[in-house]
């Protein structure tokens, strides 16, 4: 009887620019010498880097849609080769996001995920979920931390600020003056968000 050995892998990540799940193919034999594998969004704005870090293991590199930090994960040249998925995420909300092994176990390894960030935002009160419900959960996150620093606020002197969460937007409000503030989806994925260091709303006074 003869043995089957499958060098076919699979890796998967959610690109940090439209949010969609990436998946791409790859052979055990590409990662040999110094180059590497990628596998790009569709969108091509983002993409998913493997490449050797010494004889023993690799290292994965990505941007993150939660935190638009770049991450570096290490990966052990057994774990790939035994494993069938190993499964990566955000260090600062934790959330799937990069996944590689055979295809089939990533495959369902990101079914298990979607439906845990499912849980979560149903969890927060929120009802929509998808690239723009990682994406809702990455702002709020935000706008806690600014509230908790007093960084957010109206000039009219109120920081009573009301959140309300939609499908592809937020919008802040002012509970004082009625001032608003609409924050789309693509506006939270496509900029610096997590680094703003204050939100001011324009008073209506």
């Amino acid at each position: 009887m003869k043995m089957v050995i499958n060098f076919d892998r699979t890796a998967a990540y959610r690109c940090s620019s439209c949010g969609e799940i990436c998946f791409g193919d790859f052979s055990m034999f590409e990662l040999s010498g110094q180059k590497g594998v990628s596998v790009q969004c569709k969108c091509g704005q983002s993409e998913l880097q493997i490449v050797p870090e010494n004889k023993n293991s690799f290292i994965i590199t990505v941007k993150c849609l939660v935190c638009d930090e770049i991450h570096k994960f290490s990966l052990p040249f057994q774990t790939l080769a035994k494993k069938d998925c190993s499964e990566f995420t955000c260090p600062n909300v934790v959330v799937g996001l990069v996944f590689v092994g055979r295809n089939e176990a990533v495959h369902n390894a990101v079914v298990r995920n979607e439906h845990y960030i499912e849980e979560v935002i149903s969890a927060c009160g929120l009802d929509h979920t998808g690239k723009n419900g990682v994406t809702m959960l990455k702002a709020l996150d935000k706008i806690q931390e600014l509230s908790d620093d007093e960084a957010l606020y109206c000039d009219c002197g109120s920081n009573m600020i009301d959140v309300e969460v939609r499908e592809n937007d937020l919008i802040l409000e002012c509970c004082l003056c009625g001032a608003t503030l609409v924050l789309t989806a693509d506006t939270i994925r496509n900029s610096d968000f997590s680094r703003l260091e204050k939100l001011v709303l324009k008073s209506k006074r």
